[in-house]
């Protein structure tokens, strides 16, 4: 049986009871680091399961230590200074969960109130097609180079690549235009 499926088999079935586990008891750490080696890792696999996302677990977990490490002097005298760490981490994840919602729905207001934009007037129309089905990173550079009309330098700061990249980008999207394009004729 798994770490997880014993844990789950000391919960009892009377939630008055609470866990009892090791974990149920508070424990009080003498440093950050000594609450740092005991509590990362399952805090870390527990937001992993609870986000989605092993790097933002990661991150929100290690934003927690680091406060810890600024709020010691106070959080030292906690009676579970690891449930104080948890609740950091499990805030600091909500935050971004927060964020990306906000964003989203900006971006969904800013689609809907934006014209819709369609290439230059003088392109062809079976042109801009062939551009969309490109991977992004040619299309980006077709689009910078050649709509925008941007220098190599120019377009590599924007897209922070090399200008070497920029080029090989800017040639495969020419030989897979001109595969699209024959294909169509």
């Amino acid at each position: 049986m798994n770490e997880f499926a014993q844990n789950l088999s000391v919960v009892s079935d009377d939630p008055r009871e609470g866990r009892r586990s090791a974990h149920a008891t508070s424990l009080r750490y003498d440093s950050p680091d000594a609450l740092f080696r005991e509590e990362y890792e399952r805090l870390s696999r527990a937001l992993t399961l609870i986000t989605g996302d092993v790097h933002l677990a990661e991150e929100a977990v290690q934003e927690a230590f680091a406060r810890l490490c600024l709020n010691w002097a106070r959080v030292s005298e906690y009676e579970d200074q690891a449930a104080w760490v948890r609740r950091v981490a499990v805030n600091r994840a909500r935050d971004h969960h927060r964020s990306l919602l906000r964003k989203a729905r900006f971006l969904l207001r800013l689609a809907d109130s934006a014209p819709a934009m369609e290439p230059a007037a003088s392109m062809d129309p079976r042109v801009a097609e062939a551009i969309r089905k490109l991977p992004l990173k040619q299309r980006t550079a077709v689009a910078l180079f050649y709509l925008a009309d941007l220098s190599l330098a120019d377009v590599a700061g924007a897209m922070s690549i090399s200008e070497g990249a920029v080029k090989r980008h800017l040639s495969r999207a020419r030989d897979g235009l001109r595969t699209i394009l024959e294909e169509r004729s």
